[in-house]
């Protein structure tokens, strides 16, 4: 989809994208409507469809829009530094708590997405890659800054430390309980601290 040529355009499609993506995130994906996303955003069909073809259009803007969200909340801390790292990991359990135990804003995406529309899982899966690659990029500095050892695999770890936040993510909104969450962070954190 081409950006917007104005930028009354641009914020109106912006409008419709994160009213999409906070109704979804809230109600899930397939309980919000494309009515309910344009009544909340106060648009109207022809300019949802000006802008997305369709859908699924749609649903790829709110994977990209929630994926900016996290690493924009994670760009505020110093990954490359151990200090940096475990203020993150514990900044992910407070807001899980404080968000009332939603689970994370793009996984919990990927189920419904996929039972909406098998082609949705490589948006989820590009999604996923891109935030690894930034942690990736944060841990192969910590090896070039001698944090981390030589012989670290920055991209393993990377996919450890996600998958932990995944699993925490998960059990925490099951529980409705910070414990787990804080309990599969902090076992990533120290997976890392072996390799110093």
């Amino acid at each position: 989809m081409d950006e917007p040529k104005t930028a009354r355009g641009r914020q109106t499609r912006d409008a419709i994208i994160e009213t999409a993506a906070g109704l979804m995130y809230a109600r899930g994906v397939r309980a919000t409507t494309l009515d309910d996303v344009l009544k909340a955003a106060g648009c109207g069909k022809s300019q949802l469809y000006h802008y997305f073809d369709d859908r699924r259009g749609l649903l790829a803007a709110v994977v990209d829009y929630q994926l900016e969200l996290i690493l924009d909340h994670q760009a505020r801390f110093k990954l490359d530094t151990w200090s940096g790292l475990r203020a993150w990991l514990d900044a992910l359990v407070a807001r899980q708590q404080e968000q009332g135990f939603r689970g994370c804003p793009l996984g919990s995406l990927i189920a419904e997405f996929i039972a909406e529309d098998g082609a949705l899982r490589d948006v989820i899966a590009a999604a996923f890659a891109r935030w690894q690659q930034t942690l990736a990029v944060a841990f192969d500095q910590m090896r070039l800054t001698g944090r981390l050892s030589e012989s670290a695999r920055p991209n393993e770890l990377a996919r450890h430390v996600l998958s932990a936040i995944q699993g925490g993510y998960l059990l925490s909104t099951v529980q409705r309980d910070p414990e787990p969450m804080s309990e599969a962070l902090n076992a990533a954190f120290q997976h890392l601290r072996n390799h110093r």
